[in-house]
């Protein structure tokens, strides 16, 4: 029942009231931050209690795909009681070295029985003690820094985005005679998972909370306790919430019901549906359903108990089994660990503190301030127990954030100010005892909030809200998005550039704007691009990392969902052959200089502004707290601004106007030039009038315009106003409209790192200019398919003869396109892959791509869902060919692809769509986000420098083909963006093309600023003596 208490620690991450005297920790805390490994990933120690000889024993883990193995343990052991850790080694001889902050140490290189790994073992003797470490290669910088806190050389720091750099390098250590081939190692039990999953939950580190619950959920053994699965199931699903994984998490919260209804007499199952009612709610919270959250929290434990039956006052029945104020810690807790009713007390806070929460989403402050008072009570029974009170920090916490909510409410604001000092004082106690995370900082910005609309002078404000962006970006955690409460400092850095022009606000405007999470996909463009120019072979590895853990997390999902067990068998070992793999590229990676020099910091204003072409400006757009927030950086300066309405009144606008390009089925709707000139105006706000000096354009605007392309917006009013008139006689002619793709061109950027990457970027140094892909063939209808069933995405099968009959329901492209497009381009020979050469299996064993600088799939794209299959990603429709082909490319499987590109063009359907969280979660993906999720992500994962690609189904009646085989004249001189938007203006400018719907569909994604083709395949172009292709001699494909 330990476990059960324990568990219900950390059920929320949210906000009630008490004073809990929180004891100092012992001499170390129960998490320390280690820092970063070379790849980068931040490593966390924790004690290692399965090792009760070794009192003082932590092991570790890093962020990152293994994220629940252990790769390192550090002990500290009586000099007498090391024979037990010498024969957990088999090490080769030692070398002295010399450690910082240590001195004179001992290292060897070892096979670690325990870990499973090849180690570097690092020890030295003080004050008749041993300490000692063991960790893979790449982790040998976080085990010596280890080593300096648990032998007291230096105090724990809790900065978790240091990077600490080893003294001892593998290479120079005589190897083991004993080294054996390594296994997968050794990892935590479920129950630690757990643990450490609240712990990352309750320090708002969702992210890697859900690594470590879900992996935990994929090696739990079948006949593992239902108690155990479904509390993992349900912690799973939280973390998934907070990440906005929504379908993720009720599949998780799905499944862990089921199990409860299944189970529903085991032991603790009555407190396990008070976890997933309270879990559930937590989601309902997060998807801002607050009627539904309060409602399913409106029973009977909201209630107190009445008078004459005061034994079903949890509270009561607490009081009585208090122990005796004279017993000491320790006889207090053996003669009083009521954890029955302690584990009710917290449920019952968490669940009031929940129901105030929703309440007060509903505008319903008196309720709310009744449900905090529930709160209030059950949690000042709870602090008098003898229980670690650090355990209940973050609870405190969020009790005293939501009261201080109230208190604003209310109209006191010193009352509210005061509650948020409770709060931050709570959680930097729980940061001094090793729980520190972005929560912190989230609380300081909500203080300085409510400071800023008190009257404080605007420096004040200004220096708390710096100080908690400060905290948000050293968190380094994927928190979901800014947090609300930024922007009220945002507009405060709005309001003092105004009367600042030339001060530091714009600056820190921009710093903010990027304290969220670099999304996972413009990290990994950052870290692969940084790298290709000065080293080729570091580059692959890094990709190859990449790959592996992606298939890593996307096994992961795969064996946590269940299914048959001979299925589960070879799934985990395959996923046990992937790791070993990963840690040998990670340790690889460790050991190379370039790569722990990778920058992926906030941009500052200057460094965009240093990239940018003369005439260009760039745009960042971000929603944050209900509000768009816009800045604009070009050669003049940088303009700061907030969007005139609130978010909920733009998307609708939003929605409306892509409307009226595709929400016509069969028949083109009108455009809507208002509804576009009214967006714009909103959009570009102040920063219109610079805008409409530019000549090129670069666009952040991921959350504001993922479904709308940037460039049908109208610029001016002039236009509007004539197409109004000219309407009543042609309203199919808008020719004369001043779209913004009429006056520059447009191009859209991943992060601000990524526009400068990018940008510094050499061109494509592969021989050849053009490979093109098209016209699949579809399976014939006397085509003996039986019941074969095939694999498309993960957890997602179906008949082959599914797969046929689609591929038969949709045309294939000629092939003609492609000939156009090639000879448009000077290359009138250009190697093609089409009919039945072109399948998935030939496309993904080709070892040439990278010879290719420019890409070419004509083919129609398949959106999620196609298959009636909920994990079906997006796909490129092939030809099906022989053995393991299904006919599909998926994105999981494009972004495998090895390619040197300066651009990829999908002239097909929907091939920039999103696909959902669950299919995101399936294909390995740990992120969010509606845009740049499908085919789009996978191309640049697979090393494109930029893609064209479409946001609706295009036109197939010959604008497309115009557009693509101008698009590719154009680009024999100057731009990729320049090209693209001269063939937009060409159709714009014809009335029967000029309907947004036959070129707006087309946009750039990544550097739009280089040529087409570069070095000797464009000399070659030029000079009319492009080399005839040797094909590579993989499948069956061959040059037409």
């Amino acid at each position: 029942m330990k476990r059960a208490f324990l568990a219900s620690l950390s059920v929320m991450a949210l906000a009630v009231s008490a004073s809990p005297a929180a004891a100092k920790p012992a001499e170390l805390p129960d998490q320390l931050e280690l820092g970063r490994t070379g790849p980068g990933d931040p490593c966390v120690a924790t004690p290692f209690w399965k090792e009760d000889a070794f009192k003082g024993s932590y092991t570790f883990t890093c962020r990152g795909s293994s994220a629940n193995r252990f790769l390192g343990i550090v002990r500290s052991v009586r000099e007498a009681a090391i024979a037990p850790v010498d024969s957990l080694l088999d090490c080769g001889p030692g070398m002295a070295v010399t450690i910082p902050g240590i001195g004179a140490a001992t290292a060897r290189r070892c096979f670690d029985k325990l870990l499973g790994q090849e180690t570097i073992e690092t020890r030295f003797a003080r004050d008749g003690r041993i300490y000692t470490s063991s960790a893979v290669p790449l982790a040998q910088g976080p085990a010596e820094e280890a080593l300096r806190f648990i032998s007291g050389a230096a105090a724990p720091n809790q900065d978790r985005a240091r990077k600490t750099t080893a003294a001892v390098e593998v290479g120079v250590l005589a190897p083991s005679p004993a080294v054996q081939s390594t296994t997968a190692g050794a990892v935590a039990n479920a129950e630690d998972a757990l643990q450490q999953g609240l712990r990352l939950v309750r320090q708002g580190l969702h992210l890697d909370a859900a690594r470590i619950v879900s992996d935990a959920l994929a090696r739990l053994p079948a006949d593992a306790a239902p108690a155990t699965r479904i509390d993992l199931l349900l912690l799973a699903g939280l973390a998934d919430s907070n990440l906005r994984f929504f379908e993720s998490a009720d599949d998780y919260f799905g499944r862990a019901n089921g199990l409860l209804a299944q189970n529903a007499g085991i032991p603790g199952a009555d407190v396990l549906q008070m976890k997933s009612r309270n879990y559930a709610a937590l989601h309902l919270i997060n998807k801002r359903e607050f009627t539904v959250a309060a409602s399913a929290l409106d029973i009977g434990s909201m209630t107190a108990a009445s008078e004459d039956q005061p034994l079903l006052d949890t509270r009561k029945v607490q009081a009585l089994n208090e122990a005796p104020a004279t017993g000491s810690p320790g006889s207090a807790l053996a003669s009083a660990w009521d954890n029955r009713t302690r584990t009710q007390l917290v449920i019952d806070a968490q669940a009031a503190w929940a129901r105030s929460v929703a309440l007060l989403g509903q505008n319903r402050p008196e309720e709310a301030a009744a449900a905090l008072g529930l709160a209030d009570a059950s949690f000042d029974a709870l602090r008098r127990q003898p229980i670690p009170q650090q355990q209940l920090l973050w609870l405190a916490a969020r009790i005293e954030r939501q009261r201080a909510r109230m208190q604003l409410r209310g109209g006191d604001r010193t009352g509210a100010l005061a509650s948020l000092d409770k709060a931050i004082g709570y959680l930097r106690l729980a940061e001094d005892a090793g729980d520190n995370g972005p929560a912190l900082a989230q609380v300081q910005l909500e203080r300085a909030a409510v400071l800023s609309g008190g009257g404080a002078s605007s420096e004040e404000v200004l220096a708390q809200f710096d100080e908690a962006v400060t905290s948000l970006i050293s968190a380094d955690a994927d928190t979901g998005g800014l947090p609300t409460q930024t922007r009220s400092y945002l507009d405060a850095l709005v309001n003092d550039a105004a009367r600042r022009p030339d001060g530091t606000s714009p600056e820190r405007f921009f710093r903010a704007l990027q304290a969220a999470a670099t999304p996972a996909i413009a990290r990994q463009f950052v870290q692969l691009q940084s790298l290709i120019a000065s080293d080729p072979a570091l580059a692959a590895k890094v990709q190859d990392r990449q790959e592996v853990e992606r298939e890593i997390n996307k096994l992961r999902f795969e064996i946590a969902s269940g299914g048959d067990s001979a299925k589960i068998q070879a799934l985990e070992a395959r996923r046990t052959e992937l790791e070993s793999r990963s840690f040998a590229l990670q340790n690889e990676l460790a050991a190379n200089g370039s790569f722990r020099q990778v920058v992926d910091t906030p941009a500052s204003v200057g460094e965009i502004r240093a990239v940018l072409k003369p005439g260009e400006g760039y745009l960042k757009l971000s929603k944050v707290g209900g509000y768009i927030f816009g800045a604009l950086i070009d050669a003049d300066g940088t303009r700061i601004y907030r969007v005139a309405r609130p978010a909920v009144e733009v998307d609708p606008l939003i929605k409306s106007v892509r409307t009226t390009i595709t929400g016509g089925d069969d028949k083109v709707p009108i455009f809507s030039v208002a509804g576009a000139n009214a967006l714009y105006k909103l959009l570009m706000g102040p920063a219109a009038s610079r805008i409409s000096g530019y000549s090129s354009m670069v666009i952040d605007g991921s959350g504001v315009l993922d479904t709308l392309p940037v460039g049908v917006l109208v610029t001016d009013d002039a236009s509007t106003a004539a197409f109004a008139k000219s309407r009543r006689k042609d309203p199919y002619n808008y020719t004369g409209v001043g779209f913004l793709a009429r006056k520059m061109s447009l191009s859209t950027a991943l992060s601000p790192r990524s526009l400068i990457v990018s940008r510094n970027l050499a061109p494509s140094k592969a021989p050849y200019p053009f490979i093109g892909f098209a016209q699949h063939q579809p399976m014939p209808l006397e085509a003996n398919v039986g019941g074969t069933m095939v694999s498309i995405g993960t957890n997602c099968e179906v008949e082959l003869s599914k797969v046929a009959e689609l591929s038969r329901m949709v045309q294939p492209i000629d092939a003609i396109e492609l000939k156009e497009a090639s000879a448009a381009l000077g290359v009138p020979n250009a190697p093609e892959v089409i009919g039945a050469e072109f399948t998935d299996t030939n496309v993904r064993s080709r070892t040439d791509l990278d010879q290719f600088q420019v890409l070419h799939f004509a083919t129609h794209g398949l959106t999620e869902g196609q298959w009636a299959c909920s994990k079906a990603p997006p796909a490129l429709v092939t030809s099906v060919g022989e053995a393991n082909s299904d006919g599909i490319l998926s994105f999981d499987e494009v972004a495998q692809l090895r390619l040197d590109a300066n651009l990829v063009v999908l002239s097909a359907c929907d091939t920039s769509a999103g696909v959902t969280s669950t299919a995101a979660r399936a294909a390995g993906q740990e992120q969010v986000g509606a845009s740049l999720d499908g085919l789009v992500r996978a191309f640049l994962a697979a090393r494109a420098q930029a893609v064209l690609s479409t946001y609706w189904p295009i036109s197939d009646a010959g604008e497309s083909v115009q557009l693509i085989t101008d698009f590719y004249g154009n680009a024999r001189e100057g731009t990729i963006g320049g090209a693209l938007q001269k063939a937009q203006v060409s159709l714009m400018s014809s009335r029967d093309s000029s309907h947004p719907l036959y070129w707006g569909a087309f946009v750039l994604i990544g550097d739009a600023q280089k040529p087409l083709l570069s070095g000797a395949a464009k000399m070659a172009v030029d000079q009319q003596a492009v080399p005839s292709v040797a094909m590579a001699e993989v499948g069956t494909a061959s040059s037409r």
